[in-house]
This record gives C-alpha cells, sequence and structure tokens, in this order.
C-alpha cells in the first residue's frame, strides 16, 4: 500500500515534475520566510500571546494545505478502482456511431461507452486522460502543477487545497504589510512600487540587493493569491451547476438537477461538506459511486428537429 501510494506521488508525465516541484517549493520558501523573516522581524524575536497565535493559526493552514495537497495526490480516481462491464446493450454500443451534433455529444457522455485506448467499458462522465493514459472517473481536468488528474474521489480535496493555498496567501500578504510598516514607518509611492514592480524599484535605486529578493517574495505572494482566487471562482461556478470542465465546454447542463447549492456540494465534499474544509482528515464520502449520476430529461434542438428524443 505504501509503495502504491508513493507511485501516485509521481507523475505520469515526468516533465509534471518541474511544476510540482515548483509548486513544493513556493510553498517551502513561504513557510520559511514567514517563520524565519517576518515574524521575527515584527514581533522583534519575543514570544507574546501575538505571535504565538501567529504560530498557531500559520500552522493550521499548513496542515490543511499540505494534508488536502498529498491526500489529492495520493487518491486514485481511474477507472482501476471499479469493475467495468464487459457487455454493454446494444441500443447504446449502435447509437454512437456519430459524435457530430450536440445531442450525439450528450448521449455519449451520459451513458456507459467504450474507450478505445483504455480497451474497456467507462462509465457516464468518464474521459480519457492522454497524460496519465486512463480513464478518470468524473473527470473534471488535469492538473499540471500537482501532475494529477482531478475527478470524483479528490475534487473535495483539490479545491480545499485552493481555499487554503488562497488563505494562506492571503495571510503572508497582511503579515507582509505589517513588516513593510515595520520597516520604513509608512507607506508610500516608493514602498508600493517596491512591492508590486521590485526590478522596476531595483532599478532606480529604491532598494537595495536583499530588499529586492524581499519584494519579489512579496509580489509574488499577491500575484499567486489573485491567481488562486481565479481558480477558485471557476471551480466554484463549475460545483454550483454541477458540472465538469468538459460539461461546461460542450454545454452539457444535463446533470444539473435544480436541487441547489446544498445537493451540488454534497455531490463534491459529501454530506458533511461544512466540515470539509476544516480538516482534511475528516471522512465525507461524495454522494454516489462516480458510476451512476441523477439527470433531468431534457431535449436538445437537434433532438426536437429529428423527432428523436434519448434523454
Amino acid at each position: 500500500m505504501t509503495s502504491r501510494r508513493i507511485k501516485l506521488l509521481i507523475p505520469k508525465d515526468r516533465a509534471e515534475l518541474i511544476p510540482l516541484l515548483f509548486t513544493i517549493f513556493l510553498i517551502c520558501l513561504y513557510v520559511t520566510f514567514e517563520l524565519c523573516v517576518i515574524l521575527p522581524a515584527i514581533h522583534h524575536n519575543i514570544f507574546t500571546d501575538k505571535e504565538i497565535s501567529h504560530l498557531i493559526f500559520g500552522f493550521y493552514v499548513i496542515f490543511n494545505l499540505i494534508g488536502n495537497l498529498y491526500i489529492c495526490m495520493i487518491t486514485d480516481t481511474s477507472i482501476n478502482t471499479i469493475i467495468c462491464p464487459v457487455l454493454l446493450p446494444s441500443t447504446i454500443v449502435n447509437s454512437i456511431s456519430t459524435r457530430k451534433t450536440q445531442q450525439d455529444i450528450i448521449y455519449y457522455h451520459c451513458n456507459w461507452h467504450y474507450c478505445h485506448s483504455c480497451e474497456v467499458n467507462v462509465p457516464p462522465r468518464s474521459q480519457h486522460c492522454r497524460t496519465c493514459k486512463i480513464c478518470i472517473l468524473k473527470r473534471d481536468h488535469h492538473c499540471i502543477f500537482l501532475g494529477r488528474c482531478i475527478g470524483f474521489r479528490n475534487i473535495r480535496y483539490y479545491m480545499c487545497f485552493l481555499v487554503w493555498t488562497w488563505i494562506g496567501l492571503v495571510y503572508c500578504n497582511i503579515l507582509h504589510m505589517d513588516y513593510t510598516y515595520e520597516l520604513v514607518g509608512t507607506f508610500s509611492w516608493r514602498v508600493m512600487i517596491s512591492c508590486l514592480c521590485p526590478l522596476i524599484a531595483w532599478l532606480f535605486n529604491f532598494v537595495d540587493h536583499f530588499s529586492l529578493l524581499l519584494s519579489c517574495i512579496c509580489s509574488t505572494s499577491i500575484i499567486l493569491s489573485l491567481y488562486v482566487l481565479f481558480l477558485i471562482i471557476q471551480q466554484s461556478f463549475l460545483i454550483s451547476n454541477s458540472q465538469t470542465w468538459y460539461e461546461y465546454d460542450k454545454d452539457i447542463h444535463t446533470y444539473n438537477t435544480g436541487k441547489g447549492l446544498r445537493f451540488n456540494l454534497q455531490l463534491v465534499f459529501g454530506k458533511r461538506w461544512y466540515l470539509a474544509l476544516l480538516n482534511p482528515l475528516i471522512s465525507s464520502q461524495p454522494l454516489g459511486d462516480g458510476m451512476s449520476f441523477d439527470m433531468h430529461r431534457s431535449e436538445t434542438r437537434d433532438a426536437q428537429n429529428t423527432g428523436t428524443k434519448y434523454i
């Protein structure tokens, strides 16, 4: 079991080791920077109640961030975790000879279908990943920074990883503001240029070499926090509409049954969705088995024109 988990930590595409190692490097860099530079400068190496509270909250953020990252990477969400049927009804197999229309795409996506790459019948919403070289249950997308596909079983940990990464970056930005104010005593346009455009500030001798390094770290945290927030908004939109990226791209709304946001959250985070964000070790299995999904019956424009109704 341990060797299997270690194997899952290594991306299938060895080229993705670079962005993965870069992600881990940034996490280690910010943790070291905050603990060894920022907090000692703000609190003058004196263990006050305020600094202890900062340390407790910081380690809580790190625990959730690393925990969700680790579980997301070792969770196998591929079809290897299920038993796929050998035969499918002929009505399903024979009805997908062509998938040029929107109706054909929906029909193919909402039924068990044959994957020619894996040479096996796969459940609805499963998509083949060319990088992972296997079909993923309820595949959402492939994350190059984690070297892992995000699907039915690990999307909860992926979302929690993004949320806690954003919380950690915002917390770092707040500490950086306190650190800057501690150094210069006030905020000025030179300070803002140094934080947002460190290279320009260095060229005009606003900062020295060490301050350039600090300014680069501070400016990077601002940019990363905005980028991660953008990812969270995107993924939250898909979750609220009960869609994956493939379904959004193909304009498939079949799985949005209209049961409300709470039900859609349970599909991703489980029945204890309100606790899933607090701790990655809290058990909260997503609703369903990744092979069958609730659908609302709809008729597309193609079906209306041909008089055929598949769903």
